[in-house]
């Protein structure tokens, strides 16, 4: 029996969403395709709850797998990332991120496409590291970005690839709110429905307006097919990037 990838589970009005790929919620394929469905089918809640586990919210994509497909498999997989993206982004209702753990490259977009992010105190690490990765940002990751994090530290992020603690995400706007870990579900369970007494339609109007801008850019780097930035991602010198910062992770472990 397959497992779910994405763990559903109603709290009164409240959707969470738990994301289930051990050990690091990387992203392949499927977990992108059922994250896009958990998402879609929770729209009927009064608000969503995304979270992970302990240790990794998410680790953003699994490299080894992006290396491992072929073109069309790459279309595919570059097509899902981009509409997974788009749907978190448009999500008409509130959209709280309870980042239980490491949230980094994939995973911190994801968490930048929510409204409000909650993170658990301690150790984990939350940040952009895609040019130490060698690659460039899609437009739906990187107008997700832009809306929530743009700013003076916006080119630390995008430039530098930095990672950082909990604390210093807290200090630099990252996140809203740093929670002991035991409190986290619970925390963002009650901005969620604090959020969701607003009327629907109120809160999902100013939603849709700010961030209209930012899917029309996403939407239009797409009009043509799909988004140019993934053949670079398929360049023969990306791709040895990629295997190249694969193989210093695991030379750290």
């Amino acid at each position: 029996m397959t497992l779910s990838l994405v763990l559903t589970e109603a709290r009164g009005d409240v959707a969470i969403l738990t994301l289930s790929r051990p050990p690091a919620n990387a992203l392949d394929l499927e977990l992108l395709l059922a994250l896009g469905r958990a998402v879609t089918e929770a729209e009927s809640a009064r608000a969503i709850v995304l979270t992970g586990s302990e240790r990794f919210f998410s680790a953003g994509l699994d490299l080894a797998y992006v290396l491992s497909l072929d073109d069309a498999q790459g279309l595919a997989f570059a097509q899902a990332f981009d509409d997974v993206m788009a749907t978190l982004f448009a999500a008409p209702g509130p959209l709280i991120a309870a980042l239980s753990g490491h949230a980094v490259a994939g995973g911190a977009v994801i968490a930048a496409a929510a409204d409000f992010r909650l993170m658990a105190a301690g150790p984990s690490r939350i940040g952009l590291p895609e040019i130490k990765v060698g690659v460039p940002f899609p437009v739906s990751a990187l107008e997700i970005v832009r809306q929530a994090w743009g700013g003076p530290h916006l080119a630390r992020l995008l430039f530098r690839g930095d990672t950082v603690d909990a604390a210093e995400a807290l200090s630099l706007g990252l996140v809203d709110e740093l929670v002991e870990p035991a409190e986290l579900l619970d925390k963002a369970l009650a901005l969620a429905n604090s959020l969701a007494a607003a009327p629907r339609a109120s809160f999902s109007a100013t939603k849709r307006v700010l961030r209209a801008p930012g899917l029309a850019r996403i939407h239009a780097a797409r009009a043509a097919g799909p988004d140019l930035v993934w053949e670079v991602w398929r360049s023969p010198e990306v791709r040895a990037a990629i295997a190249a910062y694969g193989a210093s992770v695991l030379r750290r472990k």
